[in-house]
């Protein structure tokens, strides 16, 4: 079983569509009042916008997604293209596993790992994960 995809409301459809086709390299497949992103292995990242709309941190639903890179050299594209929009709030390992944490245009918390699974008998997430 995998997560194959995730629908995002937004502030801003264009500044979070760019935001996330570079950080994470998906494709435009259609854009009408909402943009459907595609990776090459099928994840679907949906984003509608809704304007005004407020973050609802610490309610209940989905508080974030933690995203995988393909490999080292991946993950620290990744951590150049949000420091380069000055969205990127640390960089740690825990567990055998590297994070890039930063913010997209709205402020929503994102995380990209690397290896995308923990080392063999690692069966808790990061504590830091939950801090939010």
């Amino acid at each position: 079983m995998r997560l194959t995809a995730a629908v995002m409301f937004v502030r801003d459809l264009s500044r979070s569509e760019e935001f996330y086709r570079g950080l994470l390299e998906l494709e435009l497949e259609t854009t009408t009042g909402e943009a459907l992103l595609l990776s090459a292995d099928g994840v679907h990242l949906v984003l509608r916008a809704l304007d005004g709309a407020l973050h609802a941190s610490g309610n209940l639903g989905v508080q974030y997604l933690i995203w995988a890179a393909r490999d080292a050299a991946d993950l620290d594209r990744c951590e150049q293209f949000l420091k380069g929009r000055n969205a990127h709030v640390s960089t740690w390992s825990d567990n055998s596993i590297a994070i890039v944490e930063g913010n997209d245009p709205d402020r929503v918390p994102i995380l990209v790992t690397y290896p995308a699974e923990p080392a063999l008998g690692v069966t808790k997430l990061s504590t830091r994960v939950f801090r939010y």
